[in-house]
């Protein structure tokens, strides 16, 4: 009996660390295909077709897989729409947008620190002074975000570049870090059905905006724009939400977390690799006290979100 059950803890563990392994090589590299279709397909326009062809594939998915059903009560549909305008409308339209002219180990890098504003938001909420270990890691992470920026802002100057791009990526953290906590309370534990309505509900919120602005109906994006915003919508927004919300009912929010250490280091790669992105290691050497914060601030996250 004993052999059964270690056995079967042995299966969960190996698919809890490929579920991770997949939500971190697919996210990672999704910085990558935002690169390549922003080029052709303009920011709120790419979120929002992003959005529909993941919702489309969940759609088909829920259908075939009987899995559940779309809630008929307004009061869920509600919470879900929070979750949208957190988790996706707002942080997808802004790392679009910042791609156009952030590199890709920037953005991730950036994007990484969402753990650290849901340990800042975790305190808020409890109206409690944080541990002294909390203080500890949100201040190393934060001084850290002070020294990387202060040193993109020296390129930025020579380069007449603009700041913007760089502060709408620590906003999207801040906005997923917002939705994290939204989706703890939702009582549904259904995750295709979760990330079906949560799309549905994000769709509204940026089409106008792409109607108004960009004009989609003149867009005609390139057979290398078009493959990478099909793999986002299917793969690393459909599939890959999936998975995630798997991995947290699985093994829990704790180990779920890791995918924000393993993402910046495979996005680095990644840039190097497909986009010649040169390794700045002054910016990397800037940004280990941000990644060192958020396994301190960790513990924090697990027990408050």
């Amino acid at each position: 009996m004993k052999s059964a059950l270690a056995a079967a803890s042995d299966r969960f563990s190996l698919l809890a660390y490929c579920l991770l392994a997949l939500v971190s090589i697919w996210w990672a590299g999704s910085y990558l295909l935002i690169k390549i279709a922003v080029v052709d397909v303009p920011p709120a326009t790419l979120a929002t077709a992003r959005l529909l062809i993941a919702s489309s594939v969940l759609l088909v998915w829920l259908r075939l897989s009987r899995a559940g059903s779309l809630p008929s009560k307004l009061g869920s549909w509600a919470g879900y729409a929070r979750i949208a305008l957190f988790g996706h409308a707002l942080p997808l339209y802004l790392i679009a947008w910042a791609s156009m002219t952030v590199p890709v180990r920037e953005m991730a890098i950036l994007v990484a620190t969402t753990p650290l504003f849901a340990a800042f938001f975790a305190h808020v909420s409890q109206r409690e002074w944080p541990s002294s270990a909390t203080v500890f890691g949100l201040l190393v992470g934060f001084f850290g975000l002070a020294a990387f920026l202060g040193h993109s802002a020296g390129s930025i100057l020579h380069s007449n570049a603009s700041a913007a791009p760089r502060l709408a990526l620590l906003a999207a953290a801040a906005s997923y870090a917002l939705s994290s906590r939204s989706v703890a309370r939702l009582k549904d534990a259904n995750a295709i059905v979760t990330g079906t309505a949560v799309m549905i509900c994000a769709i509204p919120m940026l089409l106008p905006l792409s109607l108004a602005f960009e004009r989609p109906w003149a867009i005609a994006p390139t057979a290398p724009a078009l493959t990478a915003l099909l793999l986002l919508g299917v793969m690393s927004t459909a599939v890959v939400y999936v998975a995630y919300y798997r991995l947290i009912r699985l093994s829990g929010p704790a180990f779920a977390s890791m995918h924000h250490y393993l993402v910046p280091a495979a996005s680095i790669t990644l840039g190097a690799v497909f986009l010649d992105e040169r390794l700045d290691l002054d910016q990397i050497a800037f940004m280990t006290p941000v990644i060192a914060s958020v396994f301190i601030a960790r513990g924090l996250i697990s027990r408050k979100l």
